[in-house]
């Protein structure tokens, strides 16, 4: 449900949608189809989920796209060689481009009018035999943006001997923040050009052998994922619930120009959660660019009590236990804000750069 908050601000009111991205289904190696994982994002509540299925589009090709209840679902897909690394999600593209060079992909992409997202960019895990790491290694690409945190590649990261039990029963649990490496790059690229930040749950719903092959158990179903990192989109009218066409360009457009928060829901709800930036009187919002040399307030409303954290070029420069923080600078640099409930990452925004243009 759309929700107002009143940091809103000038420049009118925004309306705010929960959804999920990066998802599998049988069409490559997830268990759930189109329609049941839909069905699992409406009794969570969720407006919109986008299916990435490895390498190809054969969703939107049968006509799976469209709403199923109240959820609307879209279909992209995670580019590259499943064997290899250099995984990209790609949104708002009819066709798969040639997949054997990262930087040429990503452009080809981009030509096709689509945009994307750096999957697991410094993935490690090392658990699976048959479920190595896929990091991103060719950083040369323009790429549109990074997946900042990504739900399954730090449960299986943080897999042991003795705790998969524990694992297995209580897999988000395994939630504690994003990669302080993945953080580190994204905040990097943004002093070079802006670059948006996704969080995404990975969901298979895969089924794993326990006692030797005997029993085999669902791990991560699609319905648990859909109450971890959730996708907050910020638009600027409500979300069209009747036209496919017109409700895929606003999610498209909103996640293509950053007008989104990722937020850890195993810790509070974020519905309300807002930080902007206001110079004269205008508001700006994440991924704006403001030219340096003018004064620049920027706030940040939580619904919950948290720890508020703004970051300036990956740094800390002010946190603030509450509800509220407020902090004015003319200092150039690239601003987020993320916040911490009960020690884990909560919600994570996209940055405001105070940048030459």
């Amino acid at each position: 449900m759309s929700k107002r908050s009143r940091y809103d601000g000038p420049g009118g009111r925004l309306y705010e949608v929960s959804g999920a991205l990066h998802m599998h289904t049988l069409y490559s190696d997830g268990t759930g189809t189109v329609a049941e994982i839909a069905d699992y994002a409406d009794q969570r509540g969720l407006k919109f989920v986008i299916i990435t299925d490895h390498c190809h589009l054969k969703a939107k090709e049968n006509g799976e796209e469209g709403r199923y209840g109240g959820v609307w679902a879209l279909v992209g897909t995670e580019l590259g060689d499943e064997d290899l690394p250099n995984h990209y999600l790609t949104y708002g593209i009819d066709k798969v481009p040639a997949q054997d060079n990262p930087a040429q992909m990503v452009r080809d992409v981009q030509a096709m009018g689509g945009f994307g997202a750096v999957a697991h960019p410094h993935e490690k895990r090392t658990a699976f035999p048959d479920m190595p790491p896929y990091p991103w290694t060719a950083w040369d690409a323009p790429i549109d943006g990074i997946e900042i945190w990504n739900q399954l590649s730090q449960w299986v990261e943080g897999l042991r001997p003795g705790n998969r039990i524990t694992r297995f029963l209580h897999p988000l649990k395994s939630l504690t923040k994003p990669q302080p490496e993945t953080l580190a790059v994204w905040d990097m690229l943004n002093q070079q050009r802006p670059v948006v930040g996704y969080v995404g749950v990975d969901a298979h719903a895969l089924k794993y052998p326990l006692l030797f092959g005997l029993l085999h158990v669902k791990v991560f179903h699609y319905k648990v994922q859909f109450r971890s990192l959730l996708t907050h989109l910020l638009l600027h009218e409500p979300l069209e619930m009747e036209n496919f066409k017109r409700a895929e360009q606003q999610i498209l457009n909103a996640l293509r120009n950053g007008n989104h928060f990722g937020a850890n829901h195993r810790v509070g709800n974020p519905q309300g959660f807002r930080f902007h930036a206001l110079v004269d009187g205008v508001r700006h919002l994440p991924i704006s660019t403001i030219q340096p040399g003018r004064q620049v307030e920027f706030l940040a409303h939580s619904p919950l009590e948290a720890d508020l954290v703004l970051v300036r070029n990956g740094q800390p420069v002010i946190q603030v236990k509450g509800r509220d923080l407020r902090y004015v600078t003319s200092e150039a640099g690239v601003y987020r804000l993320e916040s911490y409930r009960k020690n884990r990452g909560w919600v994570f925004t996209n940055p405001i750069r105070i940048l030459d243009a």
